[in-house]
């Protein structure tokens, strides 16, 4: 059909009860979720959900979640917050936990990501205020 979106966040989102488990995890990535919470959340049995999560996202619950952790921290890792309190505000305990999780995830530790990383910076702005790469 024109306009169906086949796997994905995006067919997620398409799907009106796993939206809400999917929006309740981007609006707090640092929450403890479990996925009974999120079930609850989709107003789905665990099971349930958990089998359309991972037929329709295409991946489980969780392993869903432990990326969006990673990629909702890089924001802040790039604008210079210590890892210690991005690790906290994304849900980890310490920032040891998350820098192995970031690492398998990214494949590079949070400091070695930032290095890498150092050239690209989408915060960045040229002395008029104009976001850099931009004609505005």
């Amino acid at each position: 059909a024109i306009g169906a979106v086949e796997g994905g966040v995006l067919a997620g989102l398409a799907d009106a009860r796993l939206a809400r488990a999917l929006t309740a995890m981007h609006e707090a990535p640092g929450r403890s979720w479990s996925v009974e919470q999120l079930a609850d959340h989709a107003g789905m049995s665990r099971t349930v959900f958990a089998e359309q999560f991972r037929a329709v996202v295409g991946r489980t619950p969780i392993d869903y979640l432990t990326h969006w952790r990673v990629i909702a921290s890089l924001g802040p890792l790039m604008r210079g917050r210590p890892i210690k309190a991005v690790a906290a505000g994304v849900g980890y305990d310490n920032a040891t936990a998350f820098s192995r999780v970031f690492a398998r995830v990214l494949g590079a530790s949070p400091r070695a990501w930032l290095a890498r990383s150092s050239d690209f910076d989408p915060y960045a702005r040229d002395r008029d205020g104009t976001a850099r790469g931009t004609d505005a």
